[in-house]
């Protein structure tokens, strides 16, 4: 049905939308909250394994055997979603418009490379000053990490969610606000375990209980957002208000080594 006209204010001519939901294919949102909860699994275990038996060569011999299979998982999710089921996790074809011609292959591959390389200077910087930003500011190093940082960093991702969000496009919006994270739970993460597994450096899946809790209660809340396939301006509200919970948790823990005892 179509959204109701209602006047808000009659002298002003403002209007209220009234009974106003974005629709969008659940299909792909719930594979990738799926892939998510699979992450989390991977995450938690390790952590609780560390909190009943506190073996540190026994959680480390997890932790590089579970950033494998979840590392495997994230090249599966990629098979599954553009190869043997692309059709069925295609959003909103009716949507599509033919605009310009985009840019070739080989000059986004080298656009690429070249954003890569500058990132990664900029990222080198950013982190030799967080130190000294936390000891003027006095805000801490758990606050910048968890909730200043993402939301810089991931400024593109955002403004581009909300631009197809406004376009009446929420299946891409939510394909890349989940999807970034699925890359990060589901590769970056294992990857940067191996990676030290083969400079010798011994890195885990323990992230405490405190950050592991925060993170699979975040997912799950964004679950019960996305599992009906129908948006609206209230979880949208309920998000952010998870969000300014979480901030607001991380800004009295003063460093990551503060999370990792008991809840």
């Amino acid at each position: 049905s179509e959204p109701l006209l209602r006047e808000a204010a009659p002298k002003s001519g403002m209007r209220i939308v009234m009974e106003k939901e974005q629709v969008f294919i659940v299909d792909s949102a719930l594979v990738s909250v799926t892939m998510l909860l699979v992450s989390c699994l991977s995450f938690a275990l390790p952590t609780v394994f560390t909190q009943a038996f506190g073996e540190a060569e026994t959680v480390l011999s997890i932790s590089r055997t579970s950033a494998c299979i979840v590392g495997l998982s994230y090249f599966a999710y990629l098979f599954f979603q553009l190869i043997t089921h692309r059709n069925m996790l295609a959003g909103e074809p009716e949507g599509e418009e033919e605009g310009e011609e985009g840019l070739t292959a080989w000059f986004s591959i080298g656009l690429l490379a070249a954003t890569t390389c500058f990132v990664s200077v900029s990222s080198e910087c950013l982190v030799n000053v967080i130190e000294e930003v936390v000891s003027q500011s006095g805000i801490s190093e758990c606050f910048i990490g968890v909730i200043l940082l993402p939301i810089v960093g991931n400024a593109c991702e955002h403004a581009a969610a909300v631009r197809f969000a406004i376009y009446n496009k929420p299946g891409l919006s939510i394909s890349i606000a989940v999807g970034s994270s699925v890359q990060v739970a589901l590769f970056v993460v294992p990857f940067a375990v191996i990676a030290g597994w083969a400079i010798g450096q011994p890195m885990t899946l323990d992230f405490g209980m405190l950050n592991t809790t925060v993170l699979i209660i975040c997912v799950l809340v964004v679950m019960s957002i996305v599992v009906d396939g129908r948006s609206n301006w209230l979880e949208g509200y309920m998000l952010c208000s998870a969000y300014a919970l979480v901030a607001v948790m991380y800004w009295h823990v003063q460093s990551f080594g503060d999370s990792n005892g008991e809840l």
